[in-house]
């Protein structure tokens, strides 16, 4: 039998790796690699390969399928009992939309957003049976203590939540026990970990369930600056339909201001960090950043530039999006009193 080679073992630098393994020998290394990093690398370059080459087939619509080695090699990770699980849990977790793009020559936010969540939803339907009673092996009635034993079963059971949680890819929310699970977790909770993790959990499958959690949230923590900044980057995040209208919203509230550097980043730099929300095929994103330029570059024009990052990697995206943000960079060209720091990047990009 033809041995699988698991490469660069107990390595600390960082290298870029290129190797000629199968999905199959991928899947084999994700299931049995007893190298913890070389574990966790072969789960995300195998889920990589996985969703690149179903992106492709969503494309041409045509049926998108997760593979049987791929689910197979996922129940094997969450069988597994000896691993520390909060190896389990980070080799559980799908590569980022983030990355994903960033392997394509052309972005297709629409695309790498629904397959990415398809796939989610599939692991999740496929392993619930697994995924609840793992969930409710590591639940304890242990009073919270920082332990590193501690912090792994939180990081494994949050992430069996997060499954469970899975909305469907059109965004049907999930089965009323699982959204029920998520509540009771938020309430019964005594730490941030926690009680964030179900908040995230239920804002991200039910607009209606989150808002109410989201108030609630609001009303214990709002005299804590940073906690309020946590809020509004899990609300900008968030991957269901309206968040736009959301984070307009939010600028209007309370807890939010344009003078704050950490609020901004917190609301306006997240909301352009969520892919498919932020890169809507009408280009309302674009425009609603476009808006937050002018409005923030007499204030603090460091914090307006390092915002206009997202709209510079225009090239990247197909023919109708790269149109929309270059529309709005030359809208912003046009700006009175434009500062010097957002003049050149705007100028610079452009070119």
């Amino acid at each position: 039998e033809q041995p699988i080679v698991s490469l660069l073992r107990d390595f600390s630098a960082p290298v870029r790796l290129h190797s000629n393994l199968l999905d199959n020998d991928l899947a084999f290394l994700m299931s049995h690699d007893s190298d913890p990093f070389n574990r966790w690398d072969a789960g995300q370059q195998l889920g990589l390969n996985s969703l690149l080459q179903e992106i492709v087939s969503f494309q041409k619509k045509q049926e998108i399928v997760v593979p049987n080695f791929f689910k197979n090699a996922f129940g094997q990770l969450l069988s597994d009992t000896t691993t520390d699980p909060a190896l389990i849990a980070a080799a559980a977790i799908l590569p980022s939309e983030t990355w994903i793009g960033q392997q394509m020559a052309v972005i297709d936010p629409e695309a790498v957003s629904f397959v990415r969540q398809h796939f989610r939803f599939q692991l999740a339907q496929a392993h619930c049976e697994r995924i609840f009673l793992l969930y409710q092996e590591l639940t304890s009635e242990e009073p919270y203590c920082y332990s590193s034993e501690q912090a792994s079963r939180r990081a494994l059971r949050n992430c069996c939540l997060s499954y469970l949680l899975c909305a469907k890819p059109d965004f049907e929310p999930p089965e009323n026990q699982f959204l029920q699970l998520g509540r009771e977790q938020y309430q019964q909770s005594d730490n941030m970990t926690d009680v964030f993790a179900a908040l995230t959990g239920v804002v991200n499958a039910n607009r209606m369930a989150g808002d109410e959690l989201l108030a609630d949230f609001y009303q214990q923590w709002q005299h804590d600056p940073l906690v309020v900044d946590k809020w509004l980057m899990l609300q900008a995040t968030c991957i269901l339909p309206g968040t736009l209208a959301r984070v307009k919203e939010l600028k209007k509230h309370p807890g939010f201001s344009m003078k704050n550097p950490n609020k901004v980043r917190s609301l306006i730099g997240a909301f352009c960090s969520n892919l498919h929300q932020f890169h809507a095929a009408d280009g309302a994103g674009y425009s609603f950043l476009a808006d937050c330029i002018k409005e923030l570059d007499p204030k603090n024009p460091q914090i307006a530039a390092r915002l206009l990052t997202p709209l510079t990697q225009w090239k990247r995206y197909d023919v109708n999006r790269q149109g929309l943000m270059k529309n709005e960079l030359q809208r912003i060209a046009e700006f009175a009193g434009l500062s010097g720091d957002v003049a050149e990047i705007v100028y610079k990009s452009l070119q």
